[in-house]
């Protein structure tokens, strides 16, 4: 094998290891942010124990509306972040994919060029 081939073979790998690292640390912070508005709407569903005063009874039924709305919200922004999280999975198993084999392909071609007569 040409140096030029087992330079630009190398660099491949290296560039292939780098987009990897990045797609694994987007779909880190995709899942992550997508973890903070679960752990938000799980927050927004605990009952709320009942009120024997009526001015406390109130301020829950306008706590339970308001509730509703923010559930409603938290939904589909929980749906956006879900589709772009399993976009971002598949991605990165390609960028994954590719670099394990670049690095097949180098640990053959080296053990080629070390074992060859």
């Amino acid at each position: 094998m040409a140096l030029n081939e087992k330079t630009r073979l190398h660099r491949l790998k290296i560039l292939a290891e780098l987009k990897r690292d990045h797609d694994m640390a987007r779909l880190k912070k995709l899942a992550a942010a997508r973890d903070e508005s679960r752990a938000r709407l799980e927050k927004l569903t605990r009952p709320l124990p009942l009120a024997e005063d009526p001015a406390l009874f109130a301020a829950r039924q306008a706590h339970l509306a308001w509730a509703t709305q923010q559930r409603l919200s938290l939904n589909i922004t929980l749906a956006q972040q879900t589709a772009l999280m399993l976009d971002q999975r598949a991605r990165t198993a390609r960028s994954f994919g590719r670099a394990q084999a670049l690095a097949t392909l180098a640990a053959r071609r080296s053990q080629r060029v070390t074992h060859s007569p």
